[in-house]
């Protein structure tokens, strides 16, 4: 049976609620630390939410070097309406 599915999290970045396609939300590397993340290289990527992939398009615009590793999918001008606004759809 065809469906959409969503996921809920707390975003990696900023701890506010946030919900997004899961294939397509945006993520940063970290590690918990009691009941925060920290910032991690070598940490699991765990999803941020719409108001801080917006910053960090704009990081990732504007050329910032310490952004290592972009997808070419980030560069998509519907990239934010297709991961935090459109559910993914699934069968």
């Amino acid at each position: 049976m065809p469906g959409y599915m969503v996921i809920t999290f707390v975003c990696a970045n900023c701890g506010k609620m946030g919900m997004a396609n899961p294939e397509l939300v945006m993520s940063i590397p970290c590690r918990r630390e009691g009941r925060q993340f920290v910032p991690d290289p070598d940490g699991q990527r765990e999803p941020i939410c719409r108001d801080c992939a917006v910053q960090a398009l704009e990081r990732i615009r504007s050329g910032d070097p310490k952004l290592t590793s972009v997808s070419p999918l980030l560069r998509q001008p519907d990239y934010l309406a297709r991961a935090y606004d459109q559910p993914e759809e699934v069968e």
